[in-house]
């Protein structure tokens, strides 16, 4: 599902007004190149997927900025910002161009997701919507997960980003993610041995992103 204020996000209308958004914009492209649809000789569609994840992670995580005293926070923040620099903006414009050509794309967004989770596995129906969720998840062409390691860690949720990660690192399923979190403090929030695949399958596609909040400039420009 793509996010509500995400629907109208394209290619064409991400701003590109840094070099960090611009090293952004030609990644996702870069990526966007490896999958294609060929035609076999008896006229079969094959889709062609590539292995490696590809992500978007902060120079300076969101868990070690809470961990700063508070004085310290606004200059770090400042100079490290990684929100409203459209990481999700870009990896939703990826999903509509794959969702065109014919790929299947499952979007989650990390809090929702991980509570929608919790909650399937409570409940007493043998497992059916827990299972369902998985299976989404696991079978789609491509995984894009917004802002992993949102969530509180938990022991049982480490376990369900290992499971879900995991299962998609065996398969050679690619993940797209983004994430306000470093690499250091995002195994932290999702367990290291889940942090070790989902990073280490990015290789080259993975981006430590740091800029200008967008929504701040845009706000300030609204109630000039």
């Amino acid at each position: 599902m793509i996010p509500d204020e995400f629907t109208n996000s394209n290619f064409e209308n991400y701003q590109r007004l840094s070099k960090v958004q611009e090293s952004m914009y030609q990644s996702t492209f870069d990526y966007l190149k490896l999958f294609k649809i060929e035609t076999g000789t008896e006229g079969r569609k094959k889709k062609i997927i590539p292995p490696w994840n590809f992500g978007f992670v902060a120079v300076f995580g969101e868990q070690r900025l809470k961990e700063l005293p508070s004085s310290e926070r606004p200059a770090v923040k400042q100079k490290h910002n990684n929100y409203g620099i459209g990481k999700t903006h870009l990896q939703v414009s990826l999903a509509k161009r794959l969702i065109k050509d014919g790929f299947n794309v499952v979007i989650v967004s990390d809090v929702m997701f991980m509570e929608q989770l919790m909650q399937a596995k409570k409940m007493s129906d043998e497992g059916e919507s827990y299972n369902q969720l998985l299976r989404n998840v696991l079978n789609a062409d491509v995984l894009i997960w917004d802002d992993i390691g949102k969530v509180n860690w938990t022991e049982p949720r480490e376990r369900m980003y290992y499971t879900i990660i995991n299962e998609r690192y065996r398969s050679q399923k690619p993940i797209v993610f983004n994430s306000n979190e470093d690499r250091g403090s995002l195994a932290e929030k999702i367990g290291y041995a889940a942090a070790s695949r989902l990073i280490g399958q990015a290789d080259e596609f993975l981006l430590e992103t740091e800029g200008a909040d967008w929504r701040l400039k845009k706000g300030a420009k609204t109630h000039v």
